[in-house]
């Protein structure tokens, strides 16, 4: 089934005694028992949600964490003088913010610095240390950053500099840094109990063991609202480990931080959701390391003065309406009908904003389905974001590009990176790219979970989405395929979204809303298109005003012949 927006829709196929056997074993209705098939669910994770205790500390006996807590103890005990060096994203902040109300907490003299994106880029710089090294600093610890900064750590090494990484990000190199402790569940050569689980967990765990010898009062419990977000905003997988944090963080949910409780209330107004964390406060928080500087989120996040709280949210504020407008403005530079026939979308505009071009990269990747490869200039050099569906290991093309010498430098995670590049090899990478790729639009399928109806609001499949809950990676929400659908009404929402009323052959109607299509083909159909279609979408629970109503997020129609 081809359709508007080009793409090839299939059903995911489920032999039936399968699913018969989930729906008997775990007692549940036969498209739940699909959805936790497609997505390759264990007993573990299905039964999670009847979980409410855990013992999250699997890493007790991990010899690197044990390392580090013995040498962070006795940093502690000895008064040494901690300088902490983070990422400016939700991750790198939130896991500055744990480590460092835990130093607060103890009296524990420390600094900390994050990168300014556009003066010193992504991770740890020579240049960025020096300015704040003095004699006063015994020992630098690196969150969510530091995996492949070799010429770093061993400059610090020279200056007698003891340093400790924590970091999640994909090992380039076969040879690790030569840091004192270096905690990265991808480090290559080593089994770790769990592989994907973002800084701010890791370091929270770690605060943990130290916390207990230490024998302190510290309310770690606290902070555990740090690692559901950073979990959710750093696009970690949603099984196994993953989803028992966050369905039991939910569950037991504390927020008794003064600038995050503030933040989230003001932009809220209700009881916060796994998916308002992903929409909303990510967002917000990453929006300062986007347009300025991270800084002032982790003094939010640490102060206690209400003046000085409302100052960095009307900052902060500011900096996600700016991210907004230049997020739309850079959106409108693309023409997307050009690239609905390209095996991977590789895009270089100067004019691009590079705080911009990983969100741009993200919303291509989602459209198109593909890998987008969205580039920027930055002091005098190509910088690049890059998003993937499809499970595509982008870091395995970023080390061929190393390897080919195409890019300075570059990293990330399996299905999100970047690089910088000299400008004159621009046209070499995109070569290159199109040939590595040159196969994919062979088996570039887009697949939906089931065929269903309207739903009502008390209906069984709405159940069953509320049990698949938390999604995102590798627990999408289910996609279905509606039959028979006319559009009665539409209109477009802040030029960019297309509302629709939606009717059914049984004369049953529900609004809809599809993002960002404006300029596509998807939305002109859904704008002009008055004849009967098939619809590709998503049922959402809004709640709003305290009202809940049931929504369709429009992915694609496929037009009747």
């Amino acid at each position: 089934m081809i359709s508007v927006s080009g793409k090839e829709w299939k059903e995911y196929k489920i032999p039936k005694r399968l699913i018969d056997k989930y729906s008997s074993d775990f007692d549940i209705s036969e498209n739940l028992s699909k959805f936790y098939l497609v997505r390759n669910f264990n007993k573990e994770d299905i039964l999670v949600k009847g979980i409410t205790d855990y013992n999250l500390n699997i890493f007790s006996k991990n010899k690197d964490f044990l390392s580090a807590s013995e040498m962070i103890f006795d940093i502690i005990k000895n008064k040494q003088k901690t300088l902490i060096f983070g990422d400016y994203d939700v991750d790198g902040i939130s896991s500055i913010t744990i480590l460092s109300s835990f130093f607060k907490f103890l009296n524990h003299p420390f600094k900390y610095i994050i990168p300014d994106r556009f003066i010193d880029g992504y991770g740890p710089n020579i240049r960025l240390i020096e300015q704040n090294l003095n004699k006063e600093i015994d020992n630098i610890i690196f969150l969510d950053c530091g995996s492949n900064s070799h010429d770093v750590i061993n400059y610090l090494k020279t200056k007698k500099i003891k340093t400790i990484i924590i970091d999640h990000h994909i090992v380039n190199n076969l040879d690790i840094p030569n840091s004192d402790i270096f905690i990265n569940p991808l480090k290559k050569n080593q089994k770790f109990i769990e592989n994907n689980v973002c800084t701010a967990t890791l370091i929270f765990f770690l605060v943990d063991l130290i916390n207990k010898k230490l024998v302190s009062k510290f309310r770690l419990n606290d902070y555990f609202i740090y690692c559901l977000i950073s979990t959710i905003c750093d696009v970690m997988p949603l099984k196994g480990f993953n989803r028992k944090l966050l369905t039991i963080g939910f569950k037991n949910l504390i927020i008794k931080n003064k600038g995050l409780n503030k933040l989230i209330n003001n932009n809220l107004k209700k009881k916060i959701t796994y998916q308002d964390i992903g929409f909303n406060i990510g967002p917000l928080i990453n929006s300062s390391g986007r347009i300025d500087k991270a800084n002032d989120v982790v003094k939010l996040f640490l102060t206690q003065n209400d003046d000085e709280i409302d100052k960095i949210l009307n900052k902060m504020n500011t900096h996600n309406l700016t991210r907004k407008k230049i997020e739309q403005e850079n959106l409108d530079l693309i023409d997307l009908k050009k690239y609905n026939s390209k095996n991977v979308i590789f895009i270089h505009n100067k004019k691009f904003h590079e705080g911009i071009i990983g969100i741009i990269a993200a919303k291509l990747s989602q459209i198109f389905n593909k890998p987008s490869f969205i580039i920027t200039e930055s002091n005098d050099k190509l910088k690049c974001s890059i998003r993937s569906g499809n499970n595509l290991n982008i870091n395995k093309t970023i080390n061929k590009l190393i390897t080919n010498k195409l890019i300075i430098s570059g990293g990330g995670h399996d299905e999100a990176g970047g690089f910088i590049a000299q400008k004159a090899y621009l046209s070499d990478i995109e070569v290159f790219l199109n040939s590595e790729y040159k196969n994919l639009k062979t088996k570039n399928y887009s697949y939906f979970d089931a065929y269903t109806i309207f739903p009502k609001r008390n209906s069984s499949i709405i159940n069953d989405l509320k049990s698949l809950e938390p999604f995102g990676k590798d627990n999408p929400e289910p996609i279905f395929y509606f039959k028979n659908i006319k559009s009665i009404k539409s209109k477009i929402i802040n030029k960019r979204h297309v509302q629709n009323i939606l009717k059914n052959k049984n004369g049953r109607s529900i609004k809809s809303i599809s993002f960002d299509c404006v300029n596509s083909e998807l939305g002109k159909y859904l704008l002009n298109f008055k004849k009967e279609f098939d619809l590709i979408g998503s049922i959402v629970e809004n709640n709003w005003n305290n009202k809940k109503n049931l929504e369709l997020r429009v992915i694609d129609i496929i037009q009747k012949t």
